[in-house]
């Protein structure tokens, strides 16, 4: 288990005054970096030795509140070999003046590339020392929730948004970074944003998408009868390369997303209710 204390400063929250997604997913990916940094390198070292670890699948949930600004938070993360070739990874975001409350809960799932043959590889074999301090922990559940599929029969009910792939999305492999598709899927939900805070949000990684494609991002609304909290609204996800229409007939799909949101509250209530527990 590896833990990094944090606080989370202005340029890190929204209008809303909680953090947002993508820095939050920014600060989860930069731990584990440090989690393994003794052993495997920091990632430039590890590009070094002709490696890189990509993405597949992503399941975050906030169980209690996202944090706010001035907070201070701890995230733990541990990590474990799931078949041989995959590697799960899971992360608990804490409040530092109440450790018992976890607030976000996320597993991951990553393959290890190797960049010349551009494929993956056993990370067991290729990166043992990154396996030596796990033997003792809890195993990590390797299944993921699955994500619905769109239905083709209610086409009509969905909305699509076009993102050009910009420089700055890009991360150090020249591929865009995991968290600008959050992102991408956070800003095209049809929702007023400012008035609903996402509490769930789950994806799986196809292709990379690359400097000069453009995204489409098609949205439906999963049907009311779906069973997430009361109140809530939950969406699926669908991103497609535009260059084979907005519509998707010839796309070639990069990722889908599912994620459900609530009304927001605003965080400052959420902690002097959290405090006011915790003191009682």
């Amino acid at each position: 288990m590896y833990a990094r204390k944090l606080n989370v400063m202005p340029s890190s929250v929204g209008c809303a005054g909680e953090i947002k997604l993508r820095r939050l997913l920014d600060f989860l990916q930069d731990t584990a970096a440090l989690a393994v940094e003794n052993r495997e390198g920091t990632p430039g070292e590890l590009m070094g030795r002709g490696y890189a670890w990509v993405l597949l699948r992503y399941e975050l949930e906030v169980t209690g509140r996202l944090p706010g600004m001035d907070e201070s938070i701890t995230i733990e993360t541990r990590h474990t070999p799931n078949d041989g070739l995959h590697t799960l990874r899971v992360f608990r975001v804490f409040n530092e003046a109440n450790r018992a409350e976890t607030l976000v809960m996320a597993k991951t799932s990553w393959v290890l590339i190797d960049l010349a043959a551009g494929r993956p590889v056993r990370a067991g074999q290729h990166l043992p020392e990154i396996f030596t301090d796990v033997a003792d922990d809890p195993p990590i559940d390797p299944d993921f929730t699955p994500i619905p599929k769109l239905s083709k029969s209610d086409e009509t009910g969905f909305s699509t948004t076009l993102f050009p792939v910009r420089f700055h999305d890009l991360d150090a492999n020249g591929h865009v970074n995991n968290a600008v598709y959050f992102e991408w899927a956070f800003e095209a939900t049809p929702l007023d944003l400012p008035a609903w805070s996402v509490r769930e949000m789950r994806s799986e990684f196809r292709v990379s998408a690359k400097l000069g494609d453009a995204i489409a991002v098609r949205v439906g609304e999963m049907p009311p009868d779906t069973d997430v909290p009361e109140g809530a609204r939950a969406f699926v996800y669908e991103m497609l390369d535009a260059r084979g229409g907005e519509n998707g007939e010839k796309s070639r799909p990069l990722a889908r997303f599912a994620a459900v949101w609530t009304p927001l509250v605003t965080p400052g209530a959420l902690r002097e209710a959290s405090l006011r527990e915790t003191n009682s």
